[in-house]
């Protein structure tokens, strides 16, 4: 990865309002709207705001997923949603990463690329194409009127839903300082899924998948 060495690099990712914010002070307002990122290169990802559920944007379009039961989820695609805190690019430029035949979880993509990207300290947008044998995805749910001053509040009325063997995308954001901004306090990858029947939709927990059914690409 020679590239990655070039101090000339510039990450075309984009920050607007920090986590720690809506989970520790309460920050639920949204602080930006979909609807001004609309390049057809564009992804990102957030909560809605007020803790409402989960924002993707992909590939320039706006899809939600809101808690609908227990047992599923509603995905729509809109014109736009606000959020408290999102990161975005407007400007993806992805190249395919080799990887090893094996099965992988995402967390072991997360320590791949701190290995293989380990000179490199600037947010990479991470996509994962293909097949997985299993995922976890949650949605927030906050209920009307309550507060927040803690992650365990702000993730009052969460759901989580799990999935077996689903095609869809894997859309995330790197990054080793970050934490607490726009991943949570234990990782360097924020992520969100959605099938590619669109009927699912939300925040990567857990994954598990086969080389040979998935292409990983990274931004360049």
């Amino acid at each position: 990865m020679i590239s990655c060495n070039d101090d000339k690099n510039k990450s075309t990712i984009k920050v607007v309002g920090q986590m720690r914010d809506v989970m520790w002070n309460g920050d639920l307002q949204g602080k930006i709207s979909t609807d001004t990122i609309n390049n057809i290169n564009a992804y990102g990802l957030g909560p809605i705001e007020f803790l409402k559920g989960e924002i993707l944007l992909y590939k320039g379009k706006t899809f939600i997923s809101k808690v609908k039961d227990s047992l599923s989820l509603d995905v729509k695609e809109v014109n736009l949603s606000k959020a408290p805190f999102f990161v975005y690019t407007d400007d993806s430029e992805l190249k395919e990463i080799d990887l090893a035949k094996n099965n992988y979880s995402l967390k072991s993509i997360e320590l791949y690329i701190d290995s293989i990207y380990y000179n490199y300290d600037l947010p990479l947008l991470t996509i994962i194409d293909g097949k997985f044998e299993n995922i976890i995805v949650h949605s927030v749910n906050l209920p009307e009127g309550n507060s927040v001053s803690s992650p365990s509040e702000a993730h009052e009325g969460l759901v989580k839903y799990n999935y077996s063997n689903i095609k869809g995308s894997i859309i995330g954001f790197f990054s080793r300082k970050h934490k607490t901004i726009f991943t949570h306090h234990d990782s360097f990858l924020h992520a969100h899924f959605i099938s590619d029947d669109r009927l699912v939709m939300g925040h990567v927990d857990l994954a598990s998948f086969d080389s040979d059914d998935t292409m990983l690409k990274i931004s360049k």
